[in-house]
């Protein structure tokens, strides 16, 4: 079903020179939809509310080296139906697409049982990571179109949604650690790699599913502050003082 979604909505793309006529008709409900997480819409600007969540950010790798050598309105609209896949498998998974990030969603799972959210989230991430390799990119092969890789990061804890903007314009920001550190696991994996946080391997701790990240611990601390170095094994979470910051990721086996 995702290689039809995902083949489907970039033949029709190319067939009519970027315009969805009869893709919109047949997904308004999907396209008509601003991303975001329903609980937060209706916060005012300037208005905040603090919530623990999952956090995934789903990324096609190297993709943008494909805008140099490949024709432009190939490339959005490959992108725009990929895209158009990973929120589809969020949404069936129970996550919320929160925005597009470049060639990357940016989504959450939650608020609700933080056990299930992760497992839901690493099983969306799982799905469509498979999906892109075996039942896109053979079809792509055969258009004679190079295949193209993805990977996925994510991490659970305190997401912070500010509307951010004026009263004229204005969008939903989700903000907090588990946000950064998510991207930061994202960036880390390798093509069809899901690197997650020490928050989701806390919700799921289940040490045959994934193995340490070989860049693991990653420490933080505050520009210019002066600590003693954490000891192994009991990683900080938070930023206390000039205390640094010991996280761990790790790799999905």
């Amino acid at each position: 079903m995702f290689g039809d979604a995902v083949m489907g909505d970039f033949s029709i793309r190319r067939a009519n020179n970027g315009v969805m006529k009869e893709s919109l008709r047949a997904s308004a409900a999907l396209e008509t939809k601003v991303l975001g997480h329903p609980a937060f819409e209706a916060l005012r600007v300037g208005e905040r509310l603090t919530s623990p969540m999952v956090v995934v950010f789903i990324d096609l790798t190297d993709f943008t080296g494909r805008s140099f050598w490949d024709d432009e309105t190939e490339v959005a609209d490959l992108a725009h139906a990929l895209l158009t896949g990973f929120i589809q498998t969020v949404t069936a998974f129970g996550g919320f697409p929160l925005g597009l990030r470049g060639d990357g969603l940016f989504a959450g799972f939650g608020p609700g049982n933080a056990q299930i959210d992760s497992v839901m989230a690493l099983s969306a991430c799982a799905f469509a990571l498979d999906a892109v390799q075996n039942e896109v990119n053979p079809r792509l092969q055969r258009k004679n179109i190079e295949p193209v890789q993805a990977r996925a990061g994510l991490d659970y804890g305190r997401i912070t949604f500010v509307r951010s903007g004026n009263h004229e314009h204005s969008e939903v920001n989700p903000l907090g650690f588990a946000a950064n550190f998510a991207a930061k696991c994202e960036k880390q994996a390798k093509s069809w790699e899901i690197v997650i946080g020490q928050g989701i391997a806390q919700q799921v701790p289940d040490s045959t599913t994934y193995s340490r990240h070989e860049k693991s611990p990653k420490s933080y601390q505050r520009a210019g502050a002066k600590h003693p170095q954490p000891q192994p094994g009991h990683p900080v979470r938070g930023l206390v003082g000039d205390r640094a910051v010991l996280l761990r990721s790790f790799r999905l086996n």
